[in-house]
């Protein structure tokens, strides 16, 4: 069966190739005769190469042991044979050489029901209708229901009503495809498919060969004197019948676009029929790479190896009478190597298995012992990192052999070492109904929450303020995200209590909220120069680990000019040639820089890193607003956010646009848990903070310019 296989699949590649080779050459020419038979030549050459032997006649010498495929796959399948050897008892296995072939014979088989069913329903509409006999033994089948014309070997199927209506156009086209055997051509596509089902190459080339039967139908359509317009009217008025059988060739076969465009097309140059002879050297490279290399005379064997005696070897490596293991289990082992002797005992550990080994209560629990042991570690606060541990859960469900794979930081490791090794016993993981001795990782994290000169800052869990010892007894595996607001931000929100920053705890509890679809335009007064922006600027914007940063606010100082970073960080908009740009995102450092036609920033966060996976006050560092040229802000839904100025909530609609550009220091926002974490319901829409420039930082910057 192997070697069947490899047949299948070298031509299966062929016919890919040859494919290709069409589409890229061919399949916009006019010759449809020789396009029909340049397709059919596809699928014999496909299957001939394979089959052909290319013999050589010098002496060869093998180098290396190297297999073919046809070899590896043999041995695959002499492995997958329960070796006969008294002593060891192998339970019945399936191996994957007899999965993929099950998984191939099923496909055949569906492929092949399918098309006999589609031949019985073809076989009672053929003859359950009125027939009359056409020219050169055609026979016309008249239905008084509705029905899609089409044509099969020798027979016109069609409603009386396409008959009285369109009848002569109709019954040219289907007797064209009658007159060159398309439904043979079909036939011969289908048996290809049956057996390379899996190819995409066998079913692009049907459909393909169904389209040239169309072009030739219709070029005789054409030739036929019919008008070539009130054809394609009829083509258009057909178009919404439905095809009943891919076997048959339909009056409405659904390629429109291609059929009236190829009716259009003005003939090809006879001279592009040279570009058939461009398959000479594809097929010599096909022979090459796929035809069975034969050797007449006898081969030095200089380090060959003989699949006969490889499947000795595996034979050979069977185990001893000494141990009784499945040929599963010898495949799944992670320790097992060499053959064994009677004296040693094997031992032989998993890395999956059927059933995994489990905490006792789940994840949740390992999580919250994990967390308990962190907290009561005498390290806690001195140092942080993650530390990745790897043991063994015994069959006896026992921690063993306990060991640090990965660590942020060495001096952690004996702490994690000793958290792991004290873990209760877990229930083993099981492979066909035993225990089994199973490895397993699991990171440990220590956290290190430093503050700015050991200042508390402000705590609010789900909307209510508390303590730092409340925070540290949550239980990791509840809190769905924590967002830090410091410096200026934790200012503007929470006034003189923010000095030391904001810690925003969210956790399952909480409803997700989400900043819905506001329009705010800044008007177009400026308290300054009239001068109009009109050097072309773009560049990109990454955080610190050079990673591109979406949604960053670009504003042009002292105009009505800005934008806004794209998914991938980029951006682009006029600037004034010798003036600055001002970068913005909340939870990161403003930046100002001077102007260039290209610009490369890089931002610095203002986050206390907590937790390393959790920073920031707006998820995915999405700020849900998009900022267009003309500083026109857009949310993400409907209805209108909250608008804080200078710490003051804004009461009127038009806030916004009664602002002056260039008097405005920073615009952050908050959204999704963090906007109704500091705000409650009013900030179930999004928050949009503004900060102004006083007077003398307004004069301070108009004096730096």
């Amino acid at each position: 069966m192997g070697v069947f296989f490899i047949y299948i699949l070298k031509s299966s590649v062929c016919l890919v190739l040859f494919y290709l080779f069409f589409r890229l050459l061919l399949s916009k020419e006019t010759f449809h005769r020789f396009n029909r038979m340049a397709l059919l030549g596809v699928l014999f050459f496909s299957l001939l190469i394979p089959c052909i032997e290319v013999t050589t006649r010098h002496q060869v010498e093998v180098q290396q042991a190297v297999l073919s495929i046809e070899q590896l796959l043999l041995m695959a399948e002499l492995e997958a044979t329960p070796a006969n050897v008294g002593a060891v008892q192998e339970t019945p296995t399936i191996s994957w050489v007899q999965i993929v072939l099950l998984v191939y014979l099923a496909g055949i088989l569906f492929l092949v029901c399918r098309n006999i069913y589609s031949l019985i329903c073809l076989f009672r509409l053929v003859h359950s209708g009125k027939h009359e006999k056409l020219e050169k033994g055609v026979t016309l089948v008249v239905h008084n229901q509705e029905i899609a014309p089409f044509s099969w070997m020798k027979y016109i199927v069609i409603s009386r009503k396409d008959l009285e209506e369109n009848g002569r156009e109709i019954l040219i086209h289907e007797m064209a495809h009658i007159h060159h055997r398309h439904s043979v051509d079909l036939l011969v596509a289908d048996i290809c498919i049956f057996f390379q089902w899996f190819n995409p190459g066998a079913w692009l080339l049907k459909q393909e060969l169904q389209n040239i039967h169309e072009y030739e139908a219709d070029e005789t359509v054409i030739n036929e004197g019919v008008n070539a317009k009130e054809y394609q009217l009829l083509l258009i008025k057909k178009a919404v019948g439905t095809r009943l059988y891919s076997m048959a060739n339909s009056f409405n076969h659904s390629k429109l676009k291609k059929r009236i465009t190829m009716m259009l097309k003005e003939k090809s140059n006879p001279w592009a029929r040279l570009k058939y002879l461009y398959v000479l050297p594809l097929a010599a490279i096909a022979v090459t790479a796929f035809a069975r290399p034969e050797i007449s005379e006898k081969m030095e064997e200089i380090s060959a190896v003989k699949v006969n005696d490889l499947a000795e070897i595996v034979q050979e490596k069977v185990l001893q009478d000494t141990v009784k293991v499945s040929k599963d289990e010898k495949k799944d082992a992670l320790v097992v190597t060499g053959v064994k002797s009677k004296e040693e005992e094997e031992i032989v550990i998993f890395e999956v298995v059927e059933q995994m080994p489990e905490y006792p209560g789940g994840m949740s629990a390992l999580q919250k012992y994990l967390s308990e042991k962190i907290a009561g570690s005498p390290i806690k606060g001195k140092v942080g990192g993650r530390v990745m541990v790897g043991f063994t859960v015994a069959e006896t469900g026992k921690i063993k052999d306990v060991r640090v794979l990965q660590s942020d930081e060495a001096s952690l490791n004996q702490e994690a070492e000793r958290i792991v090794s004290e873990m209760p016993d877990w229930i083993p993981g099981k492979q066909r109904g035993r225990p089994v001795p199973v490895k397993y990782t699991v990171p440990i994290r220590f956290g290190n929450i430093r503050f700015a000169e050991n200042k508390q800052p402000l705590i609010f869990a789900d909307g209510k303020e508390i303590s730092m010892d409340a925070m540290e007894k949550l239980d990791p595996s509840t809190i769905e995200s924590i967002s830090v607001l410091k410096d200026s931000t934790s200012i503007k929100v929470y006034g003189k209590r923010g000095a030391n920053g904001v810690i925003l705890v969210n956790t399952q509890r909480g409803s997700k909220t989400k900043i819905q679809n506001k329009e705010i335009s800044f008007s177009q007064k400026t308290t300054s120069t009239d001068a109009v922006p009109d050097f072309p600027v773009s560049g990109t914007v990454v955080d610190e680990q050079g990673r591109p940063k979406a949604g960053v606010s670009i504003i042009v100082p002292n105009t009505n000019h800005g934008t806004i970073t794209d998914i991938n960080g980029h951006f682009s908009l006029k600037a004034m040639k010798d003036g600055n740009l001002w970068f913005s995102f909340i939870g990161y450092k403003p930046v100002k820089a001077s102007v260039s036609s290209t610009m490369n920033i890089r931002m610095e966060q203002e986050v206390v890193d907590l937790f390393p996976e959790l920073s920031g006050s707006v998820k995915n560092g999405n700020t849900g607003f998009k900022v267009n040229n003309g500083v026109t802000v857009h949310g993400i839904k409907g209805e209108e956010p909250l608008v804080i100025i200078d710490g003051k909530e804004a009461m009127e609609k038009d806030a916004l646009s009664k602002l002056a550009p260039d008097h405005i220091k920073s615009i952050s926002v908050l959204k999704d848990k963090s906007a109704q974490v500091v705000y409650g319901d009013k900030g179930k829409n999004g928050v949009i903070i503004v900060e102004m420039l006083t007077d003398d930082e307004y004069q301070t910057r108009q004096n730096k310019k």
